[in-house]
């Protein structure tokens, strides 16, 4: 595991998608940023594509046993996940969308259910950054110290934020507003949280059954 700076680390439980699904996201993510200026391109280094189970900031003395707890979220039956529309989220987000929500909004109650006690409160600085949220995005971030909980979940691929909303249009005529595409997921994983809900590296990956 990496030494974090400070006593706490803000990580992601996240679905890694097939091979193929990721390199398509990774080429979404080069044809928007060949046209309009993007906070980060996707790629299989650093900067990973992923479905957010459930991020949130933990006190560094909780992650060996977060780590054990997303182990046992792994140990469930192996499920297809079903990609589709294109959508701008937040004013700059652009989200490859599920439209599997059932058995990830299960996943993400098991993982609100073992990790939120973990984090001990702690609330991410970045979310002082993100425009447009609602009152439900508000009481989100209070209680759970994250963003799309329960209902308002939107399980999906981010292929990349925009620098200006203002090009919110003109990308999405770049992607087209659906990409229909299924996959079943690579691994389960727990990885450090970057900028703009990266995921920057894996502490630790978990197949499913």
């Amino acid at each position: 595991m990496k030494k974090t700076e400070g006593l706490s680390v803000t990580l992601n439980i996240a679905i890694l998608p097939s091979n193929n699904t990721a390199m398509e996201a990774i080429g979404m993510s080069k044809k928007v940023e060949n046209e309009i200026e993007s906070e980060f391109i996707l790629d299989n280094r650093k900067v990973l594509p992923h479905i957010t189970v459930y991020q949130a900031q933990y006190p560094n003395k909780n992650v060996e046993l977060l780590k054990k707890l997303v182990q046992d979220l792994s140990q469930g039956e192996s499920f297809e996940v079903n990609l589709d529309v294109i959508e701008v989220s937040h004013e700059t987000f652009l989200f490859w969308k599920c439209d599997t929500a059932n058995v990830l909004r299960e996943l993400q109650e098991r993982a609100i259910k073992i990790a939120n006690p973990l984090r001990e409160g702690l609330i991410p600085a970045q979310f002082a950054n993100v425009a447009g949220l609602s009152e439900g995005d508000k009481y989100d971030i209070k209680t759970f110290g994250a963003l799309l909980i329960g209902s308002r979940y939107e399980p999906h691929i981010t292929i990349t934020r925009l620098k200006r909303k203002e090009d919110a249009e003109k990308a999405m005529r770049i992607l087209g507003s659906s990409k229909k595409l299924s996959f079943k997921p690579k691994a389960l994983i727990l990885g450090y949280l970057g900028q703009h809900g990266t995921v920057t590296d894996v502490i630790e990956s978990f197949r499913f059954k």
